[in-house]
């Protein structure tokens, strides 16, 4: 995030949050591939390709996306942009060996709230 202001951040989450063709341009910056966005919205793969073809973000997935949206934004305090999907897919000793990938697949994304939050107060590690 060092390249990008703090508002020009916001406003690209927002216009991602929204229309399909922004998130894919979101995502792809990020280097986070279609099939592991899809698990993180909890789609398919099928469905976020159709997704990102619209201008707008349809009712039904538009919360999934914006609540990804924010945990990877948060994530980017600490994991440079070009690096979130690889870091995503690598085993994390924080979390017992298992990839952050399957951390959020296995319904526990509140770990990573909380390796946030204790990462921006100076208490994780």
């Amino acid at each position: 995030m060092a390249t990008a202001t703090k508002r020009e951040t916001q406003a690209d989450l927002k216009k991602a949050s929204r229309s399909g063709t922004a998130l894919m341009q979101w995502r792809r910056k990020r280097r986070i591939n279609r099939s592991t966005f899809a698990k993180l919205a909890n789609c398919s793969e099928r469905k976020l390709a159709t997704y990102e073809k619209a201008p707008k973000i349809p009712a039904p997935i538009g919360r999934e996306v914006t609540e990804v949206l924010r945990l990877l934004d948060a994530l980017s305090e600490f994991v440079p942009d070009e690096e979130l999907g690889t870091w995503l897919e690598t085993p994390n000793p924080g979390f017992d060996r298992r990839k952050p990938i399957k951390v959020i697949e296995a319904g526990e994304t509140d770990l990573l709230w909380e390796m946030i939050h204790q990462t921006r107060h100076g208490a994780y590690g």
